[in-house]
């Protein structure tokens, strides 16, 4: 049997050459799978770190003006508002630069 008759009886997934290549393909495809899985991670997390910051100010303000106003603690209610602005401030303008910047 020559040569070129016994390349042609191998099939074409047992030759060597080309099982280098599949599990360089297979390589290549869990690489964009993990790419994507990462991505849409990276996604949900900036999306829940806007929502988390976005509580965070809407009860931080509601606690401050409730202490502030009912005389229970009016230092304490000044801090919760101040600290809620500081934080709105922050997730409104820093966090979206963040993951643009590195993401």
């Amino acid at each position: 049997m020559s040569s070129a008759a016994a390349a042609a009886a191998i099939p074409q997934s047992a030759q060597v050459g080309d099982v280098g290549f599949q599990i360089l393909s297979n390589v290549q495809g869990f690489e964009t799978t993990v790419a994507a899985n990462v991505n849409a991670l990276m996604v949900s997390s900036e999306n829940f770190a806007v929502t988390l910051g976005k509580d965070a100010v809407i009860f931080l303000v509601i606690i401050g003006v409730l202490l502030y106003f009912s005389t229970l603690s009016r230092h304490m209610g000044k801090r919760f508002v101040e600290g809620g602005i500081v934080i709105g401030v922050f997730v409104a303008y820093v966090v979206p630069y963040l993951t643009v910047a590195y993401c």
